[in-house]
């Protein structure tokens, strides 16, 4: 049995499915207007600095106590790692909407 403490925010293999789900499909269509040469919104990536940005605030702090190579938000504070993940999330967010193809099944292009 799993140990109960600080799993109760835990998805389940169907909340996993339909979070990752949408992802992939995005993703996949992403793949496929980078492939056909495609930038529907390319402004779109400024949200992707913006998170990249976030991202780098994180990480200078986790620097500036020492610690010169980490992998996520073990030796952050409940703050710097808000702000990490805010980033990443900015970060997959911004280049989705840069490469997206929604409008372009809309519009009938594809």
């Amino acid at each position: 049995m799993k140990n109960s403490l600080f799993h109760e925010n835990e998805f389940s293999i169907f909340g996993k499915a339909a979070a990752y789900l949408p992802l992939i499909m995005a993703t996949s269509l992403c793949a496929f207007n980078i492939f056909r040469g495609i930038v529907p919104t390319p402004y779109a990536f400024i949200i992707t600095i913006a998170g990249f940005m976030l991202f780098l605030i994180a990480k200078t702090f986790v620097i500036s106590k020492g610690i010169a190579v980490s992998f996520g938000t073990k030796v952050m504070s409940p703050t710097m790692a808000n702000v990490y993940l805010l980033g990443y999330w900015l970060m997959i967010v911004g280049i989705l909407s840069t490469f997206e193809a929604i409008n372009l099944i809309i519009s009938g292009s594809i």
